[in-house]
């Protein structure tokens, strides 16, 4: 293993074995320590959610009016999706917090060896899957606020709702799709934090 140093007035960029380190302080926008405070009230909202389709759905079962059966049944859809992807954004909030433990453990080794303390500069799919989740859940937000204008368009224009319904139901799966694509890039990200923990904890081995 080997680290290259490059040295700029402003900047440096190292390798460790094959992956590009930055210094430690040089990290920026601490995306881990925002996803150590989400994860628990997007879990929150999520549940509510799950919860409130749950009701909608006994409630529509009881529902004497056909009217109402057929409301209920084209918001309720958008209710239970968006407790699914904020249960989903949950999981992606989480393994982005695996990724800080990862980072500060890393870092807190190398102090304590009295090594520089070096990181792993954030790869592509490290900026790409916080963004890729936030679409998908947008996407879920915009689809539950949909199906209320369906069931509004119900009463008074019937093919305008069976209109809405024939491309909505697809456009809540493909939020969901985004969001799980958020989850396998988090996690393509984690198996890059993990190799750069190895190289660089075989590095030190190496020097001493």
């Amino acid at each position: 293993m080997s680290t290259v140093l490059h040295d700029s007035a402003r900047a440096s960029t190292l390798r460790v074995g094959a992956q590009v380190a930055i210094p430690r302080e040089r990290e920026g926008f601490d995306l881990p320590a925002m996803a150590r405070k989400m994860w628990r009230p997007a879990l929150a909202m999520g549940l509510t959610a799950i919860v409130a389709g749950i009701v909608s759905g006994t409630v529509q079962a009881s529902a004497s009016n056909p009217l109402h059966v057929q409301q209920i049944a084209a918001w309720n859809p958008g209710v239970l999706f968006l407790g699914i992807g904020f249960l989903l954004s949950a999981v992606v909030f989480v393994l982005a917090t695996i990724l800080g433990e990862l980072r500060d453990g890393g870092a807190r080794v190398q102090g304590a060896l009295g090594e520089r303390v070096l990181i792993l500069k954030r790869p592509w799919t490290g900026y790409a899957f916080p963004a890729v989740m936030m679409i998908g859940l947008m996407t879920l937000l915009a689809t539950f606020a949909i199906g209320f204008v369906q069931a509004a368009k119900l009463d008074n224009d019937p093919s305008g709702a069976a209109d809405i319904g024939a491309w909505v139901g697809p456009l809540r799966f493909a939020g969901v799709a985004l969001i799980f694509t958020g989850v396998a890039l988090a996690l393509a990200t984690i198996v890059r934090a993990l190799r750069f923990q190895g190289d660089r904890v075989s590095q030190i081995a190496t020097q001493r």
